[in-house]
This record gives structure tokens, C-alpha cells and sequence, in this order.
């Protein structure tokens, strides 16, 4: 009996997950892709799970990739912990990172550390994701005043033995161009759902189109 309801309970949990990944398979492409230039990175923080995939028309054009659009993905196949972290480089001064060195103007701001979890048949290490406070534009207005770490930002690292994440592993689309690229960017978009993805444009700047990505839910 006592197992029975540990299932069933297990059960229940993953129910909102499985709403969530429903959702961005029936939403329209085009809002699931669309970024939220003013979602704070500390927004972001918490455990999330793929949802669904993603290939833009061009990019698939381009390297003649027949799938495109968003692309289911098995169940609970990666998972993603994303943390806020205050950057570190002012330690012991209560100033803050320097924003402005011409003007010696001084703020506090956050890098994001993010940890992708596979499932077994994917691969069997976890990969890490670095994005540092000046990965995202930011304007400075003053001391410890300005826009910072939201919007799109541009990762400083990908630690994974696959740098496209296992993209064509997790999506079953064969393509030697996607698994020689690397991830690039990080944001969230207009749905609140977090985007992690590779594109030739330069997306902390200007909307463009994304080559390839994953769609992830916040974890219930």
C-alpha cells in the first residue's frame, strides 16, 4: 500500500510538467522563440525541465536539416538548475564589480551558474553553464544604478564533452553541423519559459533567429 501511494504521488508531481511541455508544443513557434528583453536574471533561478526543442527554417536550410519548429522530447530527459550568483570580483569592497572604469562607477551585479542533468541514455556526465554579469547588455546610469543581467545574455562557457548539449541525442535529428556548434545564449521568453540555445546572430544585442535550442518549464 505504502508503495502504491509513493508512486501515486510521484505520479501527481510530474503531472504540471507534462501540462507544461503540452502547452509549448501547441503554442505558436513564433512567441515561444520571442525573448523578454526585461526578465532579470534572478527570475531565472530554480530547477526547470526540457519541454521541447526548437530549429529555426533558416539554419535548417542552411545545413539541410528536413525537422523544423518545435520538436518533442522524451520525458524528463534533461533537467537544469539555474542559480543568481552576486559576482565575486569585489570581494571585500562594498562597491561592487567596477561597471565603468573610464568613469570609475561601481555596482553589484550577477553572473548566472546554470547545471544540466541528462538522463542516463543521453549521457552520463552533468554540464555546466557560465554566463558573467557583462555577458547581457547593461546600461550604467550611476553609482550602483543602472540596467543589469537581464534580457538575453551570452555564455562564457559550456562544460560538457558535447558542447551543443546532446542536442540531436535528446531530439533523435541527425545533423553534424548542430553537433559542431556551441550553445550560446541564455534567456527567457515572453511565456516565461527559459530558452538555452545557439544562434549565428548576435542575440544580446538584437532579436534574430535561433539555429537551435531547448525550451525549458520551471519544475513544479
Amino acid at each position: 500500500m505504502k508503495k502504491f501511494v509513493a508512486l501515486l504521488l510521484v505520479a501527481l508531481m510530474m503531472v504540471p510538467c507534462l501540462v507544461s511541455a503540452s502547452a509549448v508544443l501547441d503554442a505558436d513557434p513564433e512567441e515561444v522563440v520571442t525573448f523578454d528583453r526585461t526578465s532579470p536574471v534572478t527570475d531565472w533561478e530554480g530547477d526547470w525541465v526540457l519541454a521541447a526543442a526548437f530549429i529555426g527554417e533558416d539554419y535548417a536550410d542552411e545545413n539541410d536539416i528536413e525537422v523544423t519548429g518545435l520538436i518533442a522530447v522524451p520525458e524528463n530527459a534533461v533537467t537544469m538548475n539555474v542559480q543568481a550568483v552576486l559576482d565575486g570580483s569585489a570581494t571585500g569592497s562594498s562597491a561592487g564589480v567596477m561597471v565603468d572604469q573610464a568613469a570609475y562607477t561601481h555596482a553589484h551585479v550577477y553572473d548566472m551558474d546554470a547545471t544540466i542533468t541528462f538522463d542516463a541514455s543521453i549521457a552520463d556526465e552533468t554540464a555546466g553553464l557560465k554566463l558573467p554579469w557583462d555577458g547581457w547588455n547593461y546600461v550604467v546610469r550611476g553609482e550602483n544604478d543602472g540596467d543589469f543581467n537581464m534580457g538575453v545574455g551570452k555564455l562564457s562557457k559550456v562544460s560538457a564533452d558535447d558542447k551543443s548539449l546532446y542536442f540531436t541525442k535528446v531530439t533523435g535529428v541527425e545533423s553534424e553541423a548542430i553537433d559542431d556548434e556551441k550553445i550560446k545564449y541564455v534567456g527567457m521568453n515572453t511565456l516565461g519559459q527559459l530558452i538555452v540555445c545557439y544562434s549565428d546572430d548576435n542575440l544580446v544585442k538584437k532579436d534574430g533567429e535561433i539555429g537551435f535550442g531547448f525550451i525549458f518549464v520551471k519544475a513544479e
